[in-house]
């Protein structure tokens, strides 16, 4: 099937792998436990990494904003540690093309984790965390549940395109491909420090200022430009999946779409909420009305109260 081996070849490569070498009883039950579970892990590789993602994701249980925050933070390190390690279990050399991609998940994960963990300690964040507890708060087991099974899917998805890139077709894959490949390594380095530097710059300005809007910088060109970081690091992954068959080409792909139009609704969202809290900020109604969103040249056309972030 589509997702549950990156290759079809999978099930057959994790049974070889164990090879001939020292008898089970003379290995101590840790080693082969641990084998035992890589062992069937790299057999349903990337669907297996399911289980590690809700555990990631299962800070949502408490306040949903783990679950989006740290889970996606952790899920993406989890899956690029893993992906290195059942490659290897599989005997199969890792190409800087693959450790490439797994050390872009694993940086990105590890930024995403530490800045949600310095965002949250802020003053200047306290009232948004104590309304999200207070919703996660009113929320059943059932709606909880649904919000980290859903949440960890998604990240369980994004093991594909690092399957696919570690796998023995990447390798083989035709000269346009590889090169399509290292440019999806580009784009998601560049968005990955795009939205490394408009964090920190907004986390910076609301330090300084609490309750007044970040317009300068990077912000100066678009209301959001973490999100537009964000966009072009989850393009650069769809690249990275672009030698497998074609559905799990469109299994990479989907995900990008999904994400741009989760990021697009965040936008609106946080613009309506903006509107109404900085509409008496000086400069704030001609900067709002004037910066483009979300994409470098497109400015919004909604009416003052109706666009800013």
């Amino acid at each position: 099937g589509l997702y549950w081996a990156a290759e079809s070849r999978a099930p057959r490569e994790a049974s070889e792998c164990t090879g001939p070498g020292p008898s089970a009883a003379s290995r101590p039950p840790v080693r082969v436990a641990t084998m035992a579970v890589l062992s069937t892990m790299a057999a349903f590789w990337p669907a297996s990494s399911w289980p590690v993602t809700f555990v990631a994701c299962s800070g949502g249980f408490e306040n949903m904003v783990y679950a989006f925050g740290f889970g996606y933070g952790l899920s993406m390190m989890a899956n690029a540690g893993l992906t290195a390690v059942i490659a290897r279990h599989k005997h199969k050399a890792v190409t800087p093309f693959g450790l490439a991609c797994c050390g872009l998940y694993a940086l990105y994960g590890l930024r995403l984790t530490t800045y949600e963990l310095r965002r949250n300690s802020e003053p200047s964040y306290a009232p948004r965390l104590e309304s999200l507890q207070l919703k996660s708060d009113m929320m059943g087991l059932g709606p909880k549940f649904a919000i980290v099974a859903g949440v960890s899917f998604a990240q369980a998805l994004y093991a594909l395109p690092l399957a696919i890139a570690t796998s023995p077709t990447a390798a083989r894959a035709r000269p346009l491909l590889r090169g399509l490949g290292w440019a999806g390594v580009g784009i998601s380095a560049a968005g990955l420090l795009l939205e490394h530097l408009a964090d920190e710059q907004k986390l910076a300005g609301k330090r300084a200022d609490p309750k007044g809007p970040v317009m300068d910088g990077l912000y100066s060109y678009l209301k959001h430009p973490n999100y537009f970081g964000e966009i072009l690091f989850h393009c650069g992954i769809s690249c990275m999946g672009i030698s497998g068959t074609p559905m799990q080409v469109f299994a990479c792909i989907f995900p990008t779409f999904f994400m741009a139009f989760t990021l697009q609704n965040a936008a609106r969202r946080s613009d309506r909420e903006a509107d109404h809290k900085y509409k008496r900020i000086d400069g704030y109604a001609e900067w709002s009305t004037t910066t483009p969103v979300l994409l470098p040249g497109l400015r919004g056309v909604a009416p003052p109260g109706e666009g800013a972030a």
